[in-house]
């Protein structure tokens, strides 16, 4: 692959019926979750917070956030362990962990491989927008939005 059209490598997010991309260098670590501690007064999307390597970890659910029924935390769960986006020095959460569904997978694509997916209407709160990735419908996460979402929720 020549230098100007470097590849990218990714880590492709099962989510309930969807696939999420999200660039390999986001995420820190894929652990199962079982002791998820709820938040009262907290968003639908919000599953609760677990500690992680010391650290208090709040648990997104992108099923909720899109308006369906958030998956049940068990000892199945398992959650993508994401940097923060935040290069503030006050960033309340270094990590934000997202539920998943089924076993990540590591690919690499070519910026020729994705395409802006025309036919997709539908939007989501933490998707920053729909592809297209050697034609299998995905899309690409936005954590920026996850970590708004947080803030605004004040959580």
């Amino acid at each position: 692959m020549s230098p100007s059209n470097p590849l990218i490598k990714s880590i492709i997010l099962t989510l309930k019926n969807e696939l999420v991309v999200v660039p390999n260098a986001s995420v820190a670590e894929i652990i199962s979750v079982q002791d998820v501690r709820e938040i009262d007064n907290s968003p639908q999307w919000m599953l609760g917070k677990a500690r992680w390597r010391g650290v208090e970890l709040p648990v997104v659910s992108y099923e909720a956030a899109g308006g369906d029924d958030a998956q049940a935390v068990n000892i199945n769960t398992q959650v993508a362990v994401m940097y923060s986006a935040d290069e503030s020095e006050d960033k309340k959460y270094p990590y934000i962990g997202l539920a998943m569904h089924g076993v990540p997978h590591v690919s690499t694509f070519s910026r020729e491989q994705i395409k802006n997916d025309e036919q997709a209407n539908t939007t989501h709160p933490m998707v920053a927008q729909k592809v297209r990735i050697n034609g299998a419908a995905a899309g690409i996460l936005d954590i920026d939005a996850i970590e708004g979402m947080l803030k605004q929720a004040d959580l």
